[in-house]
C-alpha cells in the first residue's frame, strides 16, 4: 500500500492541542447564522485574537495555528470545502476522473492570479506536489502525496495519476498551492525559513500588508469571480453574490496564551477569539453580547490498546467492549470539552456524510455491563483485581498520554479513563510524556494503552490506523490490530465509487468496527470560535482545522463599532 495513506488521516496528532472538524452529514445541520450586513452599512476591519504566533506562513511549512490561519486567508487550492463540507471548485473550474478513480484531470480558472499579478498555472500545481514529495521535505504532509504523479498538460490543465485509486482524493486537492515563479529556486529544506514565508504572496481573498510577531494586517483583494466557481459559489442562497469581501480588512492579533487572548477580548481590543480551551471558551461566551460558534471536528480522541499478539490481555473484542462500557463518554464531552464536542461511537465522525448512526449500536455507559462483559470473556474477579484466563496476576494498566501543558484536553480525558477503569477493578495509572517520547513509545509498541488524537479528515479514512499493512515500521497502525475482514471493509470504504456506493461501504465498515472495537473511541472535539455580536455572517460548518472557520469570510461583516 502506498504511503499516500497519510493524506487522509494526516498524522497522529500527538503534539497539537485542539484541531477541528468534520464533513457535513444528514446528522449535522449548521445553526442558522445572521445574514451579511445590509447594503449601506459601514464596512469596518474585523479584529481577532489568535493564540500563538506566526513563524512560517507557507502552505507546506506552517508550524503554528497562527501560520495556518494566515495560510487559509492568503492561499487557495484547486478545491475547497463548501457549506456542507464537501469539495467545491476553487482555483479549479472543473475536474474529471476516470472509471477506476486513478486519473484525475483539473482545469484551472482563467482569472486565477497570484497577488503579484502572475497567473496561477498548472506549473504551480506540479511544483507544489514535487515539494511535498521531495526527500528534503519533512513536514506533516510528506506522506500524503507519495504515489501520485502530477503532470502539466498545458498552462490551465493538470493531471494526477494515482498509484492507489482513492475515493477521497478531492480532499487532497484542497492543498493550497505555492507560487513556482517565486520559489522554484529555493531549496526545499530552506522553504520554512525563507523570506517568502514571512512575506508571502498568495492567491486568496486577502493580501498581507503588515506582519509582526504581535499582529497581521490583511486587506481584501478578491475580484469578481467567474460564474459557478471559487468561494462565492460555495456560500449558498442569500449570501453575497458578487464583488469582494464585506470587511474593510482583517487584523489578527497574536497572544502567547489563552488568558491573554481572552483578556484582550474583555478589554474590547478584539471582536473575536480563537484557540481557547473548551472551558475558557465557554466562560468567555457568557460575556454580554457574545456568542460561541462550534465547528464540528474530525479529530478523534481515543484509547489505543496494544493489540499485537502476546502484547496484552485485550485480544478478545468482548474485553475491549467491556472497557468501553465503563467510560461515561457523555460526561467526557460535558466536563472535558465543556459541551463543545460529540461522543464518538466509531472512528467516523458523527458529522460526516459517511456516518451511519444505525450501523454500529452505541456502547452505553453501564458499569454492570462492563463487569459482565469481562466475566463473559473468562475473566475472574479477586480481591486484588481482575485475572484474565490463565493469568497468574491481576491486570494493571499504564495509560500513556501527552503532558497536560501540551494538550490539556487529551490529558484530562486520560485522567477520566484511568479513574473509571480503576473503579471497575483494573488499577490504571496515567504516565504523562513529552510529545516526542509518546510518539516513540507508540511507534516502538512499548505501551499497553494510550490516549491520543488522530485527525481522520473530512473524507474519513481509518485505513492507515487499522489496516494490517500499516502495522510495519512507518505505518500508523500503532495498535498492531490485524483482521482480514476489517482489511477488506477498510479498502472498500476508501475505494472510488458513487456517493451511494461509498456510503454503503462505510455503513458496512462501521458495523464491523462496532463489533471489533479495535480503537476505543471517546469523542470528537469541536473547534470553538468566540465572537462579539458585532461580527455578522460566520456559519458553523465542518472543518478539518480551526483555520477552516474562514471558509465564508468574504460574507462576514462587522457592525456597531
Amino acid at each position: 500500500m502506498s504511503r499516500r495513506d497519510g493524506a487522509f488521516v494526516l498524522v497522529l496528532i500527538l503534539v497539537l492541542g485542539v484541531l477541528g472538524a468534520a464533513i457535513a452529514a444528514p446528522a449535522f445541520t449548521p445553526a442558522a447564522a445572521p445574514q451579511p450586513t445590509p447594503p449601506g452599512a459601514p464596512v469596518v476591519v474585523h479584529r481577532e485574537a489568535v493564540v500563538g504566533r506566526p513563524s512560517s506562513v507557507n502552505p507546506v511549512t506552517a508550524r503554528t495555528q497562527a501560520d495556518r490561519d494566515l495560510v487559509a486567508l492568503l492561499f487557495r487550492g484547486l478545491v475547497r470545502s463548501g457549506q456542507d463540507g464537501r469539495p467545491v471548485a476553487d482555483l479549479a473550474s472543473s475536474w474529471a476522473v476516470d472509471a477506476k478513480g486513478a486519473r484525475w484531470t483539473f482545469r484551472l480558472r482563467t482569472d486565477a492570479r497570484w497577488q503579484d499579478g502572475v497567473p496561477v498555472t498548472s506549473d504551480d500545481v506540479v511544483y507544489t506536489v514535487r515539494v511535498l514529495q521531495d526527500p528534503a521535505y519533512t513536514g506533516p504532509l510528506a506522506a500524503g502525496w507519495q504515489g501520485v504523479t502530477a503532470t502539466a498538460i498545458d498552462a490551465a490543465t493538470v493531471r494526477f495519476d494515482l498509484a492507489v485509486p482513492l475515493g477521497g482524493f478531492l480532499q487532497a486537492a484542497a492543498q493550497p498551492l505555492l507560487p513556482a515563479h517565486l520559489l522554484a529556486g529555493v531549496p526545499v529544506a530552506e522553504l520554512a525559513d525563507a523570506p517568502f514565508s514571512m512575506r508571502p504572496v498568495g492567491n486568496g481573498p486577502f493580501a498581507l500588508t503588515v506582519l509582526t510577531t504581535d499582529a497581521a494586517d490583511l486587506e481584501p483583494v478578491l475580484e469578481p469571480l467567474e460564474p459557478g466557481s471559487g468561494p462565492l459559489a460555495t456560500l449558498g442562497p442569500g449570501a453575497a453574490a458578487s464583488g469582494g469581501p464585506l470587511l474593510a480588512g482583517l487584523e489578527l492579533r497574536f497572544y502567547p496564551g489563552p488568558d491573554e487572548a481572552a483578556a484582550a477580548y474583555r478589554a474590547g481590543e478584539v471582536d473575536a477569539v480563537s484557540g481557547l480551551p473548551p472551558s475558557a471558551a465557554a466562560a468567555l461566551a457568557a460575556e454580554r453580547a457574545t456568542r460561541r460558534i462550534a465547528y464540528p471536528g474530525t479529530t478523534l480522541t481515543g484509547v489505543y490498546l496494544n493489540l499485537r499478539p502476546g502484547a496484552g490481555p485485550f485480544s478478545d473484542a468482548r474485553v475491549r467492549t467491556a472497557l468501553l462500557a465503563e467510560l461515561d463518554r457523555g460526561r467526557l464531552v460535558t466536563d472535558v470539552l465543556a459541551g463543545s464536542g460529540q461522543r464518538a461511537n466509531t472512528p467516523i465522525p458523527p458529522s460526516s456524510w459517511a456516518y451511519d448512526p444505525k450501523a454500529a449500536p452505541a456502547v452505553a455507559y453501564d458499569p454492570n455491563a462492563a463487569a459482565a462483559g469481562l466475566r463473559a470473556a473468562g475473566w475472574t474477579r479477586s480481591g486484588a483485581g481482575w485475572l484474565p484466563p490463565r493469568a497468574k496476576k491481576p491486570v494493571t494498566i499504564e495509560l500513556l498520554a501527552v503532558d497536560a501543558t501540551v494538550n490539556p484536553v487529551t490529558a484530562g480525558a486520560a485522567a477520566r479513563v484511568a479513574a473509571a477503569w480503576t473503579s471497575l477493578g483494573i488499577p490504571t495509572t496515567v504516565t504523562s510524556l513529552a510529545a516526542g517520547d509518546l510518539v516513540d513509545r507508540l511507534r516502538s509498541a512499548k505501551f499497553v494503552a494510550a490516549v491520543a488524537d488522530v485527525n481522520v479528515g473530512l473524507d474519513p479514512d481509518p485505513y492507515p490506523l487499522l489496516a494490517s499493512s500499516q502495522v510495519q515500521a512507518g505505518g500508523a497502525n500503532v495498535s498492531g490490530f490485524q483482521d482480514p475482514a476489517l482489511d477488506a471493509a477498510l479498502a472498500a470504504a476508501r475505494a472510488p465509487g458513487t456517493d451511494a456506493a461509498r456510503a454503503a461501504a462505510y455503513t458496512r465498515l462501521q458495523a464491523l468496527l462496532g463489533q471489533l472495537e479495535p480503537i476505543l473511541p471517546l469523542f470528537f472535539r469541536d473547534s470553538v470560535f468566540v465572537v462579539s455580536d458585532r461580527l455578522v455572517g460566520p456559519r458553523a460548518v465542518p472543518v478539518s482545522d480551526p483555520s477552516g472557520r474562514f471558509w465564508d469570510v468574504i460574507a462576514w461583516s462587522s457592525v456597531g463599532r
